[in-house]
């Protein structure tokens, strides 16, 4: 049998090699997983903007392993898993698939649902198979399942225990019925239900192959030692740290249901090898979606320590987390209580928490910190396509913004909220208008949106649309129409958040942040997310890279003046004559 390991015994017991096979291995498994969900779903949340992750647990529900997806889901997923195995126990067989979307019980919000695959290897369970995925609806007061008004999780979705739907690997119907009746999509849903199912088991054909080959009692060594070899650097690069007590805050708009501001506090304490990660001070339980139950919060902090405290290389698994203790008040936004709706807690929130955390440990890691991220800027866009009578939900993802500079590097343009990192995709336009009753007007990066420093934010990128259906429904959800991206260093920040209904005719409205509109056949939307902040003082950008920036569309001459301090003549440049009038033309205009 598997024998567990000392930290102490780890380097010099480890078989190097079948360690390397084993860890690549199932990484490769995972992102096979990930493929199938792609190439077998329906809805184009899934098979084009990859708003799902997969990961694969171990016999003590621990994570192994966790590369396809976006962050705001993986980290989290072994607290589904937990919640099954404490449900079913000695129960769970082989052939069994279960499901759950509960906050509370280790999901995020109610849309986003998962599924989990148990694999037996000698009669005995040895790894689950996860597949958490983000719905277009799960029921709730609003179609799309973001629901504004929402003041109690019942009315943001059906609430999904852990259940048992598949036993024998064939369906159990009468649960399936009772899920999909709830929902205003229900075939939809099916259909990428059973793609989440595939998925897992393909993840269960090659972990049961891998199995095969090495035997149990070397995968469970093995297994044991990915563990412990992620504790191991984490510690390493813990240690690295000086000890010391480090705060960070951030603030959200608000909730949507009343018009206070939300705050995020953080206090980090490093001693030795491990941290405490403490959100004392920051802001009760909320009326409104905004609310963190403690597993997404958890999920926030793991993040923010990946991307800052060590390298992109190391194992993203449960041991990687042990030397990271996370305390935070009941009741509190950050480890919210059932009913509270906590629609917006993979978003705004999740985005308020790392930022939290980055600020925090900014002076300790100046040269690994960003500066903020932009964060969501809505909508879910519901209605009946004229051209088939169906039901749809569309979401925005075309309108995405940009990342936060970094030492030695700008932030990426049009890449969407800082707690997904990238992971989400923008939908190709044409496809897009085939899906759903728009026609695309413009979607092209925004000048100036960006914070400006030495190394600048990412552009966001403005997106419009136009209906052909009756009577669409926009509702928003999102953030940042008060509170821009934060700049570091001397960086500034970047824009706010905006979005119009009938942007520049007649009936032009403002949307809140949150909230939900009816329009009519013709009228446009328009989103125009926030750039991300700048990073360092923006006098130390090289001029050369300020003509690019200008040249580019990113910046406007006016701001490289006048923020950037280049002038676009002089030795600095070699423009020809064409170029300086054209640029002595825009300056003109622009004074």
């Amino acid at each position: 049998m598997a024998v567990e390991r000392k930290k102490d015994e780890f380097e010099g017991s480890r078989d190097p090699i079948t360690f390397a096979v084993v860890y690549n291995r199932l990484l490769t498994i995972n992102r096979e997983m990930g493929i199938t969900m792609i190439n077998t779903s329906i809805s184009p949340i899934f098979a084009e903007v990859h708003d799902f992750s997969c990961a694969i647990c171990d016999w003590k529900d621990r994570i192994v392993s966790q590369v396809d997806g976006v962050p705001s889901h993986t980290a989290s997923a072994m607290e589904s898993v937990k919640a099954v195995t404490r449900y079913f126990g000695e129960e769970i067989r082989p052939g069994d698939v279960f499901v759950m979307n509960d906050p509370y019980m280790g999901g995020t919000h109610l849309q986003d649902v998962t599924i989990m695959k148990p694999i037996f290897f000698n009669k005995r369970l040895q790894f689950i198979a996860i597949n958490r995925a983000h719905h277009g609806d799960v029921g709730g007061m609003e179609p799309g399942s973001y629901c504004p008004a929402a003041t109690e999780l019942l009315h943001e979705g059906i609430r999904i225990p852990p259940l048992r739907i598949y036993k024998d690997n064939q369906p159990i119907a009468d649960v399936i019925e009772m899920i999909k009746i709830n929902t205003r999509m229900p075939d939809d849903l099916w259909v990428d239900m059973k793609a989440q199912i595939a998925s897992c088991c393909v993840g269960e054909k090659r972990i049961l192959e891998m199995m095969e080959k090495y035997g149990e009692e070397k995968t469970r060594e093995t297994i044991e030692d990915i563990h412990l070899y992620a504790e191991t650097r984490m510690r390493k690069e813990i240690e690295k740290l000086p000890d010391g007590v480090y705060r960070g805050e951030s603030t959200l708009d608000s909730d949507g249901v009343t018009d206070n501001p939300i705050d995020i506090k953080v206090t980090i304490t490093v001693k030795g090898d491990e941290v405490l990660v403490d959100f004392a001070g920051s802001s009760p339980q909320v009326t409104g979606p905004s609310n963190s139950p403690i597993a997404n919060t958890a999920t926030c902090v793991y993040v923010a320590f990946l991307t800052t405290v060590t390298t992109p290389d190391i194992p993203h698994n449960e041991g990687v987390y042990r030397p990271i203790k996370i305390t935070a008040p009941a009741h509190s936004v950050v480890n919210s209580d059932y009913p509270a709706p906590v629609a917006y807690c993979t978003l705004d929130t999740a985005c308020a928490i790392l930022e939290a955390c980055w600020q925090a440990l900014a002076p300790i890691l100046p040269g690994r910190v960003p500066a903020g991220w932009n964060r969501w800027n809505g909508p879910a866009i519901t209605g009946i396509d004229p051209r088939n009578g169906n039901f749809y939900v569309m979401f925005t993802f075309n309108g995405f913004g940009g990342a936060g500079g970094a030492k030695g590097m700008d932030g990426y343009h049009y890449i969407g909220d800082g707690i997904d990192l990238g992971g989400l995709i923008a939908p190709n336009i044409e496809t897009n208008e085939t899906s759903y009753p728009h026609i695309t007007e413009f979607n092209e990066l925004i000048p100036d949106s960006c914070g400006a420093g030495e190394y600048i934010g990412g552009a966001g990128a403005k997106y419009r649309i136009r209906f052909f259906d009756e009577n669409p429904s926009v509702v928003m959800f999102g953030d940042g129409r008060v509170n821009p991206p934060y700049g570091l260093f001397g960086g500034e920040p970047g824009t706010c958040n905006m979005a119009y209904v009938n942007e520049g005719m007649d009936g032009e409205v403002l949307l809140p942040a949150k909230g939900a509109v009816e329009l009519k056949k013709g009228d446009t939307f328009s989103t125009y997310p926030s750039g991300g902040g700048g990073f360092g003082d923006p006098k130390k950008r090289p001029a050369e890279k300020v003509r690019m920036d200008v040249k580019n569309g990113i910046v406007s001459i006016k701001k490289a003046r006048d923020v950037f301090g280049v002038a676009l003549e002089g030795p600095d440049f070699t423009i020809n004559k064409t170029e300086t009038k054209k640029l002595r033309e825009v300056l003109n205009n622009e004074n």
